[in-house]
């Protein structure tokens, strides 16, 4: 097993393939394995590094976990890129969900180690005033969220078959809330891959998504910010995604002089996972796009 061992943190990662090197980092509800309809293609044209946040699969804090950390994942990925061998290199980067705000954090802070963003369900560390009133919106359906928890069992969507373990009930419910990362086109329409979605949201073992919110907030990055960024930038969202919407993104997209925003029509908040062969193509024609 493959762990990096620093000075606060266990950090488990998989390198594979050969090329230029691409930093796959996955969400608050996921694990390296988010991205196995990524990295099974991806690794033939480029070295695909993939890992465990800390707090999440077999990655852990080794003091006390602050999981709105967001500087503490920061120093995970300079550490992870240099134990690797690739802290002389210019990296592809892309972030899903709470990956963005790590991977733009660590893009504004060091702009010379990235060749290219791709920001997927997610506005990075972005601040517009669209994305603070999104998350004034997003505080209060996570809050209703979780209190809804705490007083009874989430139901499952109709039609969902029952999870009859107890221990289990609970972590796949919340695969399937309105405001989790299972969209209703995902579940009806692909529910072998919902399925195991659900079953690496359940093994990720990761804290509550509200207490990870901070990790957006670690190092705004200001319209002022990104003018100054250069690299090509691309943003992927659902037009449907509950969580942050269409129109966020492509504020934050407009924020980069080589910004660019491509919506799937249909999906929620797993764009990637839940139309891979698409994203597999965008993604491939932008990181290979000359210039």
């Amino acid at each position: 097993m493959s762990l990096l061992l620093t000075a606060d943190s266990e950090i488990y990662y998989e390198l594979h393939g050969e090329g230029p090197p691409l930093v796959l980092i996955h969400g608050a509800s996921g694990t390296h394995l988010s991205w196995w309809q990524q990295v099974a293609e991806l690794r033939y044209r480029f070295s695909c590094l993939i890992y465990d946040l800390r707090g999440y699969g077999r990655s852990r804090a080794l003091q006390t976990l602050d999981p709105g950390d967001g500087h503490a994942h920061v120093r995970d990925l300079q550490a992870l890129l240099t134990h690797v061998g690739l802290a002389d290199e210019a990296v592809h980067l892309i972030g899903a969900s709470l990956g963005t705000a790590v991977a733009m954090h660590f893009a504004a802070n060091h702009p010379q180690q990235v060749r290219s963003l791709v920001l997927c369900c997610g506005p990075g560390t972005a601040r517009t005033p669209l994305v603070d009133e999104g998350w004034r919106l997003r505080r209060e359906r996570m809050q209703a969220r979780y209190q809804q928890v705490d007083a009874q069992e989430s139901p499952l969507p109709p039609g969902v078959p029952k999870v009859r373990s107890p221990g289990e009930k609970e972590r796949f419910a919340a695969a399937y809330h309105p405001y989790g990362p299972v969209g209703e086109a995902m579940h009806l329409d692909f529910p072998a891959l919902t399925f195991l979605y659900a079953e690496i949201m359940a093994s990720a073992g990761g804290p509550p998504t509200p207490s990870v919110f901070p990790v957006f907030h670690s190092r705004p990055v200001t319209a002022a910010d990104a003018a100054n960024l250069d690299f090509p930038v691309l943003m992927v969202g659902g037009t449907e995604d509950p969580l942050f919407s269409p129109s966020e993104l492509a504020e934050v997209a407009g924020l980069f002089p080589r910004g660019r925003l491509a919506l799937f029509k249909g999906s929620g908040h797993l764009a990637y996972y839940e139309r891979p062969r698409r994203f597999n193509d965008l993604v491939t024609g932008f990181l290979t796009a000359p210039g």
